[in-house]
């Protein structure tokens, strides 16, 4: 597809909101710092609060942030944060505020909805503030905060990909747990030929994470920028690689395919006709709760691979960001990067916030690699810290993510219904992506 050319206010707002370089000039002016050296707490925000302390509005969902900002406050007097706790429908009500120019000053979001803000300019530049952090984070996290060179945020949780498997399902039927795709569709040819009723894996159309991470590990992107335009990648070669894997799963029926937390599925489960689930960190404490009568069963183990790579998936987190609209940026990313990347907050996070950090840091965290009962004893976080450090960092979030999820799984529920194909169904979800950004006013290249 050629450049669609676009005129006036659609041309000047898509070129100069992909390019960061052009957003930082405009937000930021030239409010310059050399950097963040209090992110670990103390003395902080004596230039930006002046003789009256800088008061920050800060919303956000994560269990126990008002303990860590009142220990904030404390250590901070001239940078007070005051913390609203966001329910039900505070999401869209951030950007009505914003729009209206009377949000908060700081917001947890979404990374998937992060280029959104960057393109409707909700969000701030905030690289000259954060040049200390990068080596804080994984590589894949600080790409997600970061467009074209420049950074909109701050990573928070993530959600690296591992493997959940039923051990005692492929020590019965004598067959090896996979480490790589080609060993996993031959454990799912032999677990199967063991036993009808048995399947590898529940292939959902509608768990579109579950395609996202398999995507993130194999080094593609949904997205990406070519200078002022998107690239739009969802029938990529990598995509169209793991479709053919995932049609040769469910053309041999090695594969259930039940909506996931429906009671058919859990039944499923609980009744040991699937042996694998692959899914982000989050979900081992899902399945413990709702397979509890399989304690001890389970292991997790790393995604298969491509021989000879040891890349993982991630399925997406969230992130830190100053809105448009705060007064004091600076003083808003120091609390960020401090909340996020101090060592005086990663065990909170981690045992009080719930949250898989992304600081290599909380990776190693003894708060984080704590044995599970549920998993016999397996210390299941060390295979998802390990598959977060080694995620890799290709993936680009785009600006209508919700377009494609919805084109995606859509499509997908298609293939399951035997109306067409997973490759047929990747380029008509592509067309749907390109088309709704062209309509949205932005430029786009194939």
């Amino acid at each position: 597809m050629a450049v669609k050319k676009l005129h006036g206010a659609a041309r000047r707002r898509a070129t100069a909101l992909l390019v960061g370089g052009a957003l930082a000039a405009s937000a930021l002016g030239a409010c310059a710092s050399g950097g963040n050296d209090s992110a670990d707490g103390g003395g902080a925000g004596g230039d930006a609060g002046g003789d009256e302390p800088v008061e920050l509005d800060f919303w956000g969902w994560v269990p126990g942030l008002e303990d860590l900002v009142a220990t904030w406050n404390e250590d901070n007097p001239n940078i007070q944060v005051s913390f609203h706790r966001m329910t039900g429908d505070d999401g869209q009500k951030v950007e009505a505020a914003v729009d209206a120019g009377s949000g908060p000053d700081i917001v947890q979001l979404s990374t998937h909805d992060l280029p959104n803000y960057v393109i409707e300019e909700r969000v701030q530049d905030i690289t000259d503030y954060v040049a200390d952090e990068e080596d804080k984070y994984t590589s894949a996290s600080w790409a997600s905060v970061s467009f074209d060179g420049r950074v909109y945020g701050i990573p928070q949780g993530i959600g690296p990909s591992g493997m959940m498997y039923r051990k005692d399902i492929f020590e019965e039927h004598g067959v090896a747990v996979p480490t790589t795709w080609d060993e996993y569709l031959e454990a799912a040819r032999a677990l199967k030929a063991a036993d009808p009723d048995l399947h590898i894996a529940n292939i959902a159309s509608s768990e579109f994470g579950q395609w996202v991470q398999e995507v993130s590990q194999s080094g593609g992107s949904w997205y990406g920028i070519d200078g002022d335009a998107w690239t739009v990648g969802i029938d990529g070669p990598e995509s169209l690689e793991i479709a053919e894997r995932w049609q040769t799963l469910l053309d041999e029926d090695l594969v259930t395919t039940e909506l996931m937390w429906t009671p058919e599925y859990w039944a499923k489960v609980n009744n040991g006709a699937i042996a694998t689930i692959s899914y982000a960190a989050w979900f081992p404490s899902q399945l413990a709760e709702n397979a509890a009568d399989q304690a001890g069963k389970w292991r997790v183990a790393p995604m298969p691979t491509e021989p000879g790579s040891d890349a993982q998936g991630d399925s997406g987190g969230a992130a830190n960001v100053v809105l448009r609209g705060a007064e004091n940026p600076e003083a808003a990313a120091e609390f960020i990067s401090w909340l996020n990347g101090s060592e005086e907050t990663q065990e909170a996070l981690i045992t009080e916030g719930g949250l898989f950090l992304s600081t290599h840091s909380g990776l190693e965290s003894p708060a984080l690699l704590q044995e599970n009962e549920f998993y016999g004893g397996q210390a299941i976080n060390e295979v998802f810290a390990a598959a977060a450090e080694n995620t890799p960092d290709t993936w680009t979030e785009g600006p209508n993510f919700g377009t494609a999820t919805t084109a995606l799984t859509d499509e997908f529920a298609t293939v399951v219904a035997g109306k067409q194909t997973f490759e047929e169904a990747l380029h008509n979800a592509q067309d749907a992506v390109v088309e709704d950004l062209e309509a949205s006013g932005l430029t786009v290249r194939e």
